[in-house]
This record gives C-alpha cells, sequence and structure tokens, in this order.
C-alpha cells in the first residue's frame, strides 16, 4: 500500500481526471473525525463527482448517488493506491478529520468492462 499525494495547484485537474475515469463506480464515503470517530457517509453508491467547490480555495465536495459531501478548508489530497498503483481509494485530509472515497473493488479503469490494456 502507498499513498500519492496531489500537490494543491493540481486539485482541480487531478480531480477532474480522477472523476471522468471513475464516475459511476461504487464508492463508500467513510469520515474519520479529529478524535478518531468513524461515520459512513455513503455506502454502495454510484461516484458522481469529487471536486474543488470554487476556484483557488481548499473547499471540496464530493458527491455519490445523492448524497453530496462537503470537505471545508481541506490540507490534503491523496491516492491510495494498491502495490501494482492501482488506486483503491481517494483520501482528503482535514483539519477537523479524513474522508475516503473507497472503492468496492480497485481497479483500473481501462479493466472495467472486461479490456486490460496489456500495453501498460
Amino acid at each position: 500500500m502507498s499513498t500519492r499525494d496531489i500537490p494543491f495547484h493540481a486539485w482541480p485537474s487531478e480531480l477532474d481526471g480522477f472523476t471522468r475515469q471513475r464516475e459511476g463506480w461504487m464508492v463508500t464515503i467513510r469520515v474519520v473525525s479529529a478524535d478518531g470517530a468513524s461515520r459512513i457517509v455513503a455506502r454502495d453508491l454510484p461516484l458522481r463527482g469529487v471536486s474543488v467547490a470554487s476556484t483557488g480555495r481548499h473547499d471540496l465536495v464530493v458527491t455519490a448517488g445523492d448524497v453530496a459531501h462537503q470537505i471545508p478548508h481541506a490540507t490534503s489530497v491523496a491516492i491510495d493506491e494498491t502495490s501494482d498503483r492501482v488506486p483503491r481509494a481517494l483520501i482528503l485530509d482535514a483539519a477537523d478529520g479524513t474522508t475516503s472515497i473507497e472503492f468496492r473493488s480497485p481497479m483500473r479503469p481501462e479493466e472495467v468492462d472486461g479490456f486490460l490494456d496489456h500495453d501498460r
């Protein structure tokens, strides 16, 4: 397991690409507060999007199904990857806790329809 940090200036483009590749994938949104309490915001809902709420700000929004989850004052964005560099979760840190968008089944986007790009 490893994480790949996304620098702040790249959040809009990285989150847009992340969303385009995985829109409709089933996700669970989990929030762990600063005191360690964990709660599920959404379970097994289709990902609709992850984006910066407004340009130049550290506020993020995650939408899955009909649930919109706000992350004000985010401090970091990272992608949790398997040893094969396949994303399994998006990790959004903020001063008041951590939000993770966890995929039901981590896989490369090109594998979703059963077609594996063997040139990678």
